[in-house]
């Protein structure tokens, strides 16, 4: 097939961080007209200060969940209409010995041919030696004193490694503070993404940088699950999105409506209920402390979802969607905050939020997701923990997992995210008519 513009981004130095660089570029790329589609190499819903703001919704590719054709399909399905698509992460360099495991950005560049833009922390150098040669096309250098710095370590390391310098990032010192200061999901003002982009544009190469990712045609595609679709069965899937609830794999969603369901939205805050004749109501991960207790006001609600969960109807709630059917939410400084009351427990929010990791869990027991003794490969928020105050089923038959995926009935909570469009047996599942449940008395 034609060549698909392309490349990866991400550091080489452990602890480095890639991500002023990647709005910097953003900027650049929005200013000269170009339309992004930025890619996360693990399929987690990590804060990341509202993504890459330049960039339409970032998607997720992981090797550790995807085959190399289905992490293709969903590449080339995802990049259809923009001008420029960027994969980004760490580097395997990168990973020390603390890191879990999970997708690798290297393994991406080999199944997809992406070029390799290796972010580097020039604060970080040892003034007499270079580390190892990065395996790279292309160095961003990121925390430069100044132009005279840039021109001394673009001569030095282009001579001595052989790699092209496209461009440089200054110290910042200010904007970089400002980005630690933002709140988990909040998107970050104008100003300082413009301050960003002002410094990356000073030196930036972006024609070489837009060269590199045009000159080799993409790798050939066989599956065609996006491409085509393949019609399940008709079902109505009600999906929470709003400003509190707005973290979901664009490719599940797509998948899903490709194959038959009517896909709708309603917003757990401001509605009154959701949409009629709901089969499936699917909330996804999002931030219900910020909502400062309007979600547990909000009765009307409250009372339609229980309707939809004594009728039979099913639910999935994944990450804060979880949080938000407890009967509160634990904040860090030890408010309680009321939340559904769908669920007997209690969500207690961390204050040290540890990344995302990766976890495969076997079903003890059979819900409408999955059968008994099938397994789920995702990465597991941390953020929250679960502490049943009554009978809550616990399908998760590993120990010390029993808590992550759990519910009641035709409701299914998880810690762990998801990604359906990357095992599509959990997927049908949407679609599969279930009998409705017993009245639940204790929703009552």
């Amino acid at each position: 097939m034609p060549a698909l513009p392309r490349f990866a981004v991400g550091a080489v130095q452990p602890y480095a961080d890639a991500l002023p660089m990647l709005w910097a570029l953003g900027e650049v790329c929005e200013r000269r007209g170009y339309h992004i589609q930025n890619y996360l190499s693990r399929s987690c819903l990590v804060a990341r200060h509202g993504g890459t703001p330049h960039a339409t919704s970032a998607r997720h590719l992981d090797s550790w969940l995807m085959c190399p054709e289905v992490c293709r399909e969903i590449f080339v399905h995802g990049s259809r209409a923009c001008d420029l698509a960027i994969v980004e992460g760490q580097f395997d360099a990168a990973r020390d010995a603390l890191d879990g495991g999970g997708g690798s950005l290297d393994q991406l560049c080999d199944w997809l041919d992406l070029p390799r833009v290796v972010v580097l922390d020039v604060a970080c150098l040892d003034a007499c030696r270079l580390p190892e040669r990065p395996q790279a096309d292309a160095l961003l250098l990121d925390r430069v004193g100044g132009s005279e710095e840039f021109a001394r370590l673009q001569t030095r390391l282009e001579s001595l490694w052989g790699i092209p310098v496209v461009g440089g990032l200054e110290r910042l010192d200010e904007c970089r503070a400002a980005i630690r200061r933002l709140a988990s999901g909040e998107v970050p003002p104008r100003r300082l993404t413009r301050s960003l982009g002002d410094s990356l544009a000073r030196g930036l190469r972006l024609e070489k940088l837009l060269s590199l990712a045009t000159h080799r045609p993409f790798p050939p595609v066989t599956a065609n699950r996006l491409s085509t679709g393949q019609r399940l069965a008709e079902v109505s899937i009600a999906v929470a999105y709003d400003e509190i609830f707005n973290c979901y794999f664009p490719d599940s969603l797509d998948l899903l409506e490709l194959q038959g369901a009517n896909v709708s939205t309603f917003s757990p805050l401001h509605d009154e209920s959701i949409p009629d004749g709901t089969d499936v109501v699917y909330l996804g991960c999002g931030h219900p402390e910020n909502a400062d207790g309007r979600l547990g006001a909000n009765h009307s609600m409250r009372t339609s979802l229980c309707e939809h969960m004594i009728s039979g109807g099913r639910v999935y709630a994944e990450g804060g969607g979880l949080a938000y059917l407890c009967e509160s939410i634990e904040l860090p400084d030890g408010r309680d905050v009321a939340m559904m009351g769908l669920l007997p427990a209690i969500a207690r929010l961390r204050a040290d939020v540890p990344p995302p990791g990766p976890v495969e869990v076997t079903l003890s027991q059979g819900n409408w997701l999955g059968e008994g003794w099938s397994q789920l490969r995702g990465y597991l928020n941390r953020r929250w923990e679960v502490l049943p105050t009554g009978h809550l089923t616990r399908y998760a038959a590993e120990e010390g997992h029993e808590l992550d995926l759990v519910g009641t009935a035709q409701t299914v909570g998880s810690r762990i995210h998801l990604n359906f469009a990357a095992q599509p047996e959990f997927l049908k599942a949407f679609f599969a008519p279930h009998p409705p449940s017993v009245a639940l008395s204790a929703l009552s």
